[in-house]
């Protein structure tokens, strides 16, 4: 037997298959309880960052090297797919090993990540001035590089918690964007 019934209906009044919207509300909320937590101890966020990228770099640094004596070409080809696994192991073990480095070498990642893409975009903006709106590239940019300078200027003190922060702001802006999402597809 078929049922026939969202056929026949209006297609504006037809649901869009997807997931269901009480799981996405269960979802929204978890991240903006996990963005809260981290708000409320920054310290153990940046941790659990740090805990996280160093076991997906092992993950990956194994991966890499068997990728690496899968290679049958063997070569130059091989040594290096070998080179870069073991480099992206040992980093991985090192975050492990100690994660206070860890905080310190990844906050430093960001700043210098921030700074890059900041001086990218006043680049692209300013070559892009003859198209309206460019302006706001520009700006964009400078508060990249802004957020880069601060990190690198309360280096080392701020280590400790901005991961954490930076941890929280996504999650709970994630929350709050799977939350609305949801309660628009009810």
């Amino acid at each position: 037997m078929t049922d026939h019934s969202s056929h026949s209906r209006h297609p504006s009044q037809r649901r869009l298959s997807g997931p269901d919207w009480r799981w996405l509300l269960v979802l929204g909320a978890l991240l903006i309880v996990g963005g809260v937590l981290a708000f409320l101890n920054p310290f153990a966020a940046s941790l659990t960052v740090v805990a996280l990228a160093g076991s997906v770099f092992v993950l990956g640094g194994v991966l890499q090297l068997w990728i690496a004596f899968q290679d049958r070409g063997g070569g130059a080809g091989r040594m290096l797919a070998g080179l870069l696994g073991l480099i992206v192991l040992v980093f991985g073990v090192a975050l492990l090993a100690n994660p206070m480095a860890g905080i310190l070498s990844l906050t430093l990642m960001i700043a210098g990540f921030f700074l890059a893409l900041g001086a990218l975009r006043i680049w692209l903006g300013f070559y892009l001035r003859a198209h309206a709106g460019w302006g706001w590239l520009v700006a964009a940019g400078a508060v990249s590089v802004a957020l880069g300078l601060l990190i690198v200027l309360a280096m080392p003190e701020a280590a400790g918690g901005l991961l954490g922060l930076f941890l929280g702001v996504d999650l709970l802006s994630s929350g709050v964007g799977v939350a609305a999402l949801a309660l628009r597809m009810r």
